[in-house]
């Protein structure tokens, strides 16, 4: 196994070295590549652990509770990171709001993480739109960080029943392709 996968990585890495516009590779083709040793040791890819931390997590109400305690429930999970700043964000979040309404029966939890926000400026911003799932503010990017770093937003993450990411989207998540990562992880 590990030959075939470390002949698929040097592959991977040889085509991207030996392309005719190596001399003028974007830095961000450099995300791209996946080290040997995110794949056979920690089984996480792009910095992301192939299982959820265990955080403490606090909500914006000063509820305090462990990640790991949503699965505990036998639920799967969507972690979006946001900022209030963020437009894709922004514009996402009714979506958000929606799936979240037509799924919290289902044995879905979602769980909103303003990153790089202050307290005081998501509660404002909660004033004003309609958000009914929980919400944390992450202002030093602490949560951001143990999930490998948050390198855009927004960012969301599906964690399967068993604390596992599943899966990893960067950008702007239409409610319709959320609904269609959240029926392969219920069915699994």
């Amino acid at each position: 196994m590990v030959v075939v996968g470390g002949f698929l990585v040097g592959a991977i890495l040889f085509a991207q070295v030996a392309s005719p516009v190596h001399r003028i590779m974007d830095p961000l083709q450099f995300e791209s590549l996946i080290s040997i040793k995110q794949l056979f040791t920690t089984g996480g890819v792009y910095g992301v652990p192939a299982k959820a931390p265990d955080l403490t997590i606090t909500t914006i109400e000063g509820k305090s509770f462990k990640l790991h305690e949503l699965t505990d429930q036998n639920r799967v999970v969507v972690l979006n990171f946001w900022a209030t700043w963020c437009r894709p964000c922004v514009e996402e979040m009714p979506d958000m709001e929606k799936v979240h309404l037509a799924y919290r029966d289902k044995g879905v939890s979602f769980l909103g993480i303003a990153a790089g926000d202050t307290a005081w400026k998501v509660r404002e911003f909660l004033a004003q739109h309609k958000v009914t799932y929980r919400i944390a503010v992450d202002d030093q990017n602490e949560i951001a960080d143990a999930f490998g770093g948050v390198k855009a937003l927004p960012t969301t993450l599906f964690l399967d029943r068993e604390n596992n990411i599943m899966k990893y989207h960067k950008g702007y998540l239409a409610g319709k392709e959320l609904e269609e990562n959240l029926r392969k992880l219920l069915t699994e």
